[in-house]
């Protein structure tokens, strides 16, 4: 086996000791619990496993090598990213360790030894593969490996509604703007709780700001999204550029979900449902893989914020989330890998919204990650007279923040369909924290189209602090259900 010098550990050392590159994975005994739990199962004996390999370094022997690899990054950044970038730091720390990428050396020793590397990450320094028992031992004993991890996923859960639900301590503003509503036919009510219509009055349609939409997969032909502005795709479960099922697909394959969260964002159909920002730029992220038992995995949620950031995304709308393998003492906005992923993002400009979660009436019971995450926007659910949904998941963290940050139309909202019998014009109603996410995501479009300036930090506090709760924050509503209008106009 070739030797791998020490040298790159030493100097990433020194740097950690700077405070430079806070290491993601903590030093320790190469293979985690949770994955050495998966091992000593009798049943995931030669079984097929979804792992982590972690890496010690970028495989750079010395400080010139790491300041040129710096440069190329810095060199290829894309100019949004540049744009976005420098609200947070000064031009000369545009990039940092964490940008440069994965060792080649390092992956394709990996990729040899195992059936399928799935995703690779620069901000995690790390790969995900398939790989059985006996080719995570032999990971194990690689020089170059700090750790091995099991990927964590769920099902994601659809609430079912009842009225159990708490009462909300201030009541939601009257309907705004009575003589717009022919315009947003069906989904007049679930904008008009936010103030979106008066946005909309302004001129404001989220022109010229970059979203991300991040889910199971997109219906890209529907009535709803025939004027959207579409500047990049990827599907990261099949490893091509195609968000949306085909003929050709798995028949257990749906972007119905995908569709809807999209259409409350973004969709564009005058006088049956308008989303709040219609006129933005979107990159569209399947991550979601929903033909397995456990489709929505970490690995590619992080891949998939990870590809928006470089191209630009000043907006990520996620309506996915992650339990399982996880602890409550976990949700700690520095623990699980997308809570990592999302606050990485956060720190380089990227507005990060998602869903609080379905949990409230489940085992879990708390929220899930990554809302979590220290400046993630965190989104519960409320009906349309302003109580919070039943289903809608309560804080805190477990390091005791108060979670969701805000709140908004959860229950029934007006949907754009898709799935194997409808056609390009269906609409349906549905519930969740996912359909309240996107509102808040198309809202935080808005902000930034007028205040083209504004960082995450201005946009979190422009929403929370202008919301109908944030007299007395709680667990349950956070600060309250936003106001658009109010938001627009706070500084």
């Amino acid at each position: 086996m070739k030797k791998i010098s020490l040298l790159p550990v030493i100097l990433l050392a020194a740097l950690i000791l700077q405070g430079q590159f806070p290491p993601l994975v903590e030093p320790g005994a190469k293979i985690r619990p949770a994955l050495e739990k998966v091992l000593s199962e009798p049943e995931n004996g030669g079984k097929t496993l979804h792992v982590w390999v972690y890496f010690r370094d970028k495989g750079l022997s010395d400080r010139g090598m790491i300041r040129r690899a710096l440069a190329e990054t810095r060199a290829a950044l894309r100019p949004h990213s540049v744009w976005r970038r420098s609200k947070m730091r000064d031009m000369e720390r545009l990039v940092d360790y964490e940008d440069l990428p994965v060792s080649t050396e390092y992956s394709s020793r990996v990729q040899s030894l195992v059936g399928k590397v799935r995703t690779v990450s620069r901000w995690l320094n790390a790969v995900s593969v398939e790989a059985d028992p006996e080719q995570v031992s032999v990971l194990s004993n690689l020089e170059f490996v700090l750790a091995l991890d099991v990927v964590r996923g769920f099902r994601r859960d659809e609430p079912s509604i009842s009225n159990r639900e708490l009462t909300s301590s201030t009541a939601v503003p009257p309907d705004p703007l009575p003589p717009f509503k022919p315009l947003y036919g069906g989904s007049y009510r679930q904008l008009g709780q936010i103030n979106v219509p008066s946005l909309h009055a302004s001129g404001l349609t989220g022109q010229g700001v970059v979203v991300c939409m991040m889910d199971v997969g997109f219906r890209k032909t529907h009535q709803a999204f025939r004027s959207a502005r579409i500047i990049a795709e990827r599907d990261f479960v099949m490893g091509d550029n195609d968000v949306q099922r085909n003929p050709s697909d798995s028949r257990d394959y749906s972007d119905a979900h995908g569709t809807s969260t999209w259409s409350l964002l973004g969709g564009y159909a005058p006088g049956v449902l308008v989303g709040p920002a219609f006129g933005a730029d979107f990159i569209l992220a399947r991550t979601e893989d929903d033909r397995s038992e456990t489709p929505v995995e970490e690995d590619y949620w992080a891949a998939g914020i990870e590809w928006a950031e470089s191209l630009g995304a000043e907006v990520v709308s996620s309506s996915l989330g992650y339990t399982d393998w996880y602890q409550f003492k976990d949700m700690d906005g520095k623990t699980a890998v997308t809570t990592k992923a999302a606050n990485r993002a956060a720190a380089l400009g990227v507005v990060v919204v998602n869903a609080a979660g379905n949990e409230r009436r489940n085992a879990w019971g708390h929220i899930i990650a990554p809302a979590d995450g220290y400046d993630v926007i965190a989104v519960g659910a409320v009906d349309a007279t302003g109580r919070i949904a039943s289903f809608s998941s309560p804080g805190p963290t477990a390091d005791g923040r108060v979670k969701p940050e805000v709140c908004a139309m959860g229950v029934n909202n007006f949907v754009a369909a898709s799935g194997l019998t409808t056609g390009d014009g269906a609409y349906v109603r549905g519930s969740g924290t996912s359909y309240a996410t996107p509102l808040i995501g198309g809202v935080v479009a808005l902000l930034l189209e007028a205040h083209r300036s504004w960082t995450p930090k201005d946009v979190r506090d422009a929403l929370m602090k202008t919301a109908n709760n944030t007299a007395a924050p709680n667990n349950d509503f956070g600060w309250g259900v936003i106001d658009a209008a109010a938001a627009l106009l706070y500084r």
